[in-house]
């Protein structure tokens, strides 16, 4: 029997873990137009928190500010969501369509500094940088709207897509190459076999 590391967390721990899952299939459920008003405004607040990131000009990690100026609101104006000034410039992401997006987007989702903004974002942002920024392969909102404007076809060869794939695959789930849900939860039981004559 597989061991459930959650009882070894202290309480508080699962506490965050569970809200983080249940505002991730939250987010999932989203209807496009909501999904862009959510991640670009987590990116807005994030970047006015910042300010290495406040603007576009400012210091600061090179791939971070590239998905909290360009990549993010790309995304989002793609889905519905109204750009403001110096957001998604990046003429080469705005005309970017299919795989070309999809490993742009994945090669800055790799290379994001998390950890340096997780520690330079104040306490009440880090749950929304936390969800914003979070690992693609656990429902990360940046690959859902990436999946909704590019889906990836299920032999897909960009990072993201091979990614899910290999996760799917070792947590004993049928191999998709877009995270859903369901790869959250435990793998479906196999079907009985038949008994023969």
């Amino acid at each position: 029997m597989p061991l459930d590391f959650a009882t070894l967390l202290d309480a508080e721990t699962r506490r965050r873990l569970d809200l983080t899952r249940s505002e991730v299939e939250r987010c999932f459920g989203l209807a496009d137009r909501w999904l862009a008003r959510e991640i670009a405004s987590a990116a807005r607040r994030i970047r006015a928190s910042v300010p290495e990131m406040a603007s576009p000009a400012s210091g600061g990690d090179a791939y971070t500010k590239h998905v909290l100026w360009c990549v993010v609101p790309e995304l989002a104006r793609r889905l519905g969501e109204p750009l403001l000034p110096n957001e998604s410039v990046d003429m080469r992401l705005r005309a970017s369509e299919g795989d070309e997006l999809r490993d742009h987007v994945g090669i800055c989702l790799a290379n994001v500094g998390r950890v340096r903004l997780m520690r330079d974002v104040p306490a009440e942002l880090r749950d929304v940088l936390h969800l914003l920024l979070h690992e693609p392969a656990n429902g990360s909102p940046i690959a859902m709207a990436l999946d909704r404007i590019a889906p990836p076809a299920p032999d897909a060869d960009d990072r993201l897509a091979r990614g899910i794939r290999e996760i799917s695959r070792r947590r004993g789930h049928d191999e998709v190459s877009a995270w859903h849900p369901g790869l959250q939860g435990s793998p479906p039981e196999p079907a009985s076999r038949a008994p023969g004559p």
